[in-house]
């Protein structure tokens, strides 16, 4: 039985050096005294050392959820797990989950920088579905609620170079904003998980060559 590809949409800290002051402590040669009259020798005098005041540290902003009332603001981009890194098949089911994660940071914030890093541009899915929706819109001021993937991975395939990962993909409701607030659209939450490939090569560290998803609509 013919299999089918299915299109589917997916929709600082910075480090100061501090130089801290101290103060110098001074003295002088005790003056010898005359023969005919005795001077005290005055004791030295020293000041204490004075400190620079401690450099203030700049709290991290609060993650703010996306709801009605506006976008997500200062969400974290998703930071990859030391497993993703190996060229193994561990490393291959841990960078589908971590790639995935990407995805849902790019449509929550249209920052497309993390996932261009891991992407190969051949990717026709990735740029059309992910990374070119995410370039148009960065900017416009409208923005998305929800739209959550969840990814289970069932089976991973190495070689020497490449790798495939096989996965199960679901997404939440997803809420589409207006910049003046307007409800624009409702994407439903899928309602059966769809089965798709994920397909990588490694140089440096894992990129998706290419996704894609298996039509299994009229199949037992």
């Amino acid at each position: 039985m013919d299999t089918k590809i299915k299109k589917v949409s997916l929709m600082f800290c910075s480090a100061a050096l501090v130089f801290a002051a101290a103060g110098c402590v001074g003295s002088a040669d005790p003056i010898e005294p005359t023969p005919t009259a005795s001077t005290p020798t005055a004791p030295a005098s020293s000041s204490p050392p004075t400190t620079s005041p401690s450099p203030s540290i700049k709290p991290t902003p609060k993650p703010i959820p996306a709801s009605s009332t506006g976008p997500a603001k200062n969400w974290p981009v998703p930071v990859m797990p030391d497993a993703a890194k190996s060229n193994t098949k561990e490393g291959i089911a841990a960078f589908t989950k971590y790639y995935f994660a990407l995805v849902d940071y790019t449509v929550l914030t249209y920052d497309t920088k993390p996932i261009k890093a891991v992407t190969e541009r051949s990717c026709y899915l990735c740029a059309t579905q992910i990374i070119d929706p995410g370039d148009r819109n960065r900017g416009k001021g409208n923005w998305h609620v929800g739209g959550t993937t969840r990814v289970t991975v069932n089976f991973s395939k190495i070689t020497d170079s490449s790798g495939i990962s096989g996965f199960t993909f679901a997404r939440d409701k997803t809420s589409i904003y207006l910049p003046s607030g307007k409800l624009q659209s409702v994407i439903p939450a899928t309602t059966k998980a769809s089965p798709g490939t994920l397909h990588m090569i490694f140089v440096h560290g894992w990129k998706v060559a290419d996704i894609e998803f298996i039509d299994t609509d009229g199949k037992s």
